[in-house]
């Protein structure tokens, strides 16, 4: 578990600082804001559907120590749900947001996750 901890630590890590360097550049370069924030919004989703997966990953972890702790789930819905709303929002509003942006930051947390993961298994 505690390979684990320290894999998710560094995911969580380095998309926080993707989340603020997108930040700084939606503030920089007005042009692109459009994008910009639709990144955001997928960013923000993913990783609130991170934690979700992270805190579920965690509870499975835990039975395994001690049987009496039972998981509810696995949190496949509040993640698609999450997911659904951004695209949800992308469609309902056009002039703020674009779907490749959000689509591209929607995968944030699973391609950081992703690298931390297989790099803390060697």
């Amino acid at each position: 578990m505690q390979t684990f901890t320290s894999a998710m630590r560094a995911t969580f890590r380095y998309a926080f600082f993707c989340v603020a360097l997108v930040a700084i550049l939606w503030a920089v370069l007005p042009p692109y804001r459009l994008f910009l924030q639709s990144l955001l919004l997928g960013m923000g989703c993913s990783l609130l559907g991170g934690t979700v997966l992270v805190s579920k990953t965690w509870r499975i972890g835990q039975m395994a120590v001690d049987p009496s702790v039972r998981p509810k789930g696995t949190g496949m819905l509040q993640r698609l749900l999450l997911a659904g709303f951004a695209v949800f929002l992308t469609i309902r509003f056009p002039h703020l947001f674009v779907l490749s942006g959000v689509l591209i930051g929607l995968f944030l947390f699973q391609v950081l996750g992703f690298f931390f993961v297989y790099r803390s298994l060697k």
